[in-house]
């Protein structure tokens, strides 16, 4: 059986948005569907961040911001989207809702509208990093576990603020910790060749939480990429998604206070790298994707 599915033609290959292009083609690609084009857009702060799909006879929109736009808007909540897909929104309460709103009064919606506003909303999947496709990582445990673990875990990325405390305490644990930028001042500090073996050679995948708001997620492209190699996950976050991704069965959450060296007298560690693994089979490979959102569209638009 395959569904008719309606998608904007211009955003297939669009760079205007990580994982745009990525999400929309692993639809565009699946047998489950039946696909046609359309141009519509809705016009919205950061709208190149979000797009219209039609599922059979329903409206869907399909937002990958970090931040509450370009959902959380008038022009959003008018277009009369049956559900709306962001792929970083949180698990939140309508009273966390409602005092975000109240304080930076994104819509101009009452508290009573926002309630069945918020109902539409779900997390969905994610993508990986452009360097996993560009060097053709082999995305199977068995291609990866030929590499000789040379350290516990490393980190390379950008140094926002909201990531100062944990990467203090991992450099006093001797965990390698690198600030790095692709378009600023800092510039890159490893080639993606370098960055991979470091992942490949590494106990553990380190993911950091990204940008994020209280009505966003922290989701970070690395959690997939390192998923992809079957290493077992470190989050200093929780991450949402549609179906169950759970600390201390698909991933180890840690803080600062956590002692890297002690995880694995704590942890099943060849356990939960199986259950991660098993978890991106099911939701994050470009053949789980398109299932996943059959999925949403049978139990959410039934």
């Amino acid at each position: 059986m395959s569904f008719k599915l309606k998608i904007n033609s211009s955003q297939l290959e669009s760079n205007n948005c990580l994982g745009m292009s990525y999400l929309l083609n692993c639809l565009k690609d699946s047998e489950l569907f039946e696909v046609s084009y359309h141009n519509e857009n809705i016009h919205a702060m950061r709208d190149f961040a979000g797009t219209t799909i039609y599922f059979e006879d329903k409206k869907i929109y399909l937002d990958l911001w970090e931040y509450a736009t370009p959902s959380h808007t008038d022009a959003a909540y008018k277009a009369n989207f049956d559900l709306i897909i962001k792929v970083q929104h949180k698990d939140i309460s309508l009273q966390t809702y409602n005092r975000y709103c109240d304080r930076k009064n994104p819509m101009s919606i009452d508290s009573i509208l926002r309630e069945k506003w918020l109902e539409k909303f779900v997390p969905w999947t994610f993508f990986p990093s452009k360097m996993m496709d560009i060097l053709n990582v082999e995305r199977t445990i068995a291609e990866q576990n030929k590499y000789h673990i040379e350290r516990d875990c490393f980190f390379c990325g950008k140094n926002w603020k909201r990531r100062h405390k944990i990467i203090d305490s991992l450099k006093k644990q001797g965990i390698e910790c690198e600030a790095s930028d692709q378009g600023g001042e800092i510039g890159f500090k490893m080639s993606n060749e370098e960055f991979l073996h470091k992942m490949q050679t590494s106990k553990y995948g380190l993911v950091l939480a990204g940008r994020a708001t209280p009505i966003t997620d922290a989701k970070n492209r690395r959690e997939i990429d390192y998923l992809m190699l079957g290493k077992p996950l470190l989050i200093n976050y929780k991450p949402f998604y549609y179906n169950e991704f759970e600390a201390g069965k698909h991933y180890i959450y840690i803080d600062e206070n956590t002692d890297i060296k002690s995880l694995d007298k704590i942890y099943n560690i060849e356990e939960i790298a199986k259950n991660g693994y098993e978890w991106y089979l099911q939701n994050a490979t470009p053949e789980a994707i398109p299932k996943t959102f059959v999925q949403i569209m049978q139990e959410k638009l039934a």
